[in-house]
């Protein structure tokens, strides 16, 4: 099951529950994957001009390796088509914030605030 403390996201797809994350191994995994560094990722995600359904599928793959380190970018087409192209956005979004929460100025406490979703063009 899915912990958010841990940074972690949990979703059900191909009749199995499944947990993603953005932690190291996973950024080091999506920046193999793309060629570009975790931050060029996040930048091209957020931008309709940029995303791309390849670097999401990169990113949803990297995201899924801790636990699912069997699952290959390929079976991820079907996870994306059985979820969705949009709820996949969501769901690296929502990974992206938990791996780099907002902190509100002058406190060490989360803003609470989400980024946008990630599309694709």
């Amino acid at each position: 099951m899915a912990n958010k403390e841990r940074g972690e996201v949990g979703f059900e797809a191909a009749g199995k529950p499944w947990t993603m994350k953005i932690g190291t191994g996973a950024m080091c995994e999506i920046e193999a994957e793309t060629g570009k560094s975790i931050s060029e990722v996040g930048q091209a995600l957020n931008s309709e001009k940029t995303a791309s359904l390849t670097l999401m599928r990169a990113v949803f793959w990297g995201a899924l390796q801790q636990h699912h380190d069997a699952v290959t970018i390929r079976a991820c087409n079907d996870l994306i088509d059985e979820l969705g192209v949009q709820r996949v956005g969501e769901l690296i979004g929502e990974a992206f914030q938990l791996a780099f929460p907002q902190k509100q100025p002058g406190t060490n406490k989360d803003a609470g605030s989400r980024p946008r979703k990630a599309t694709a063009a």
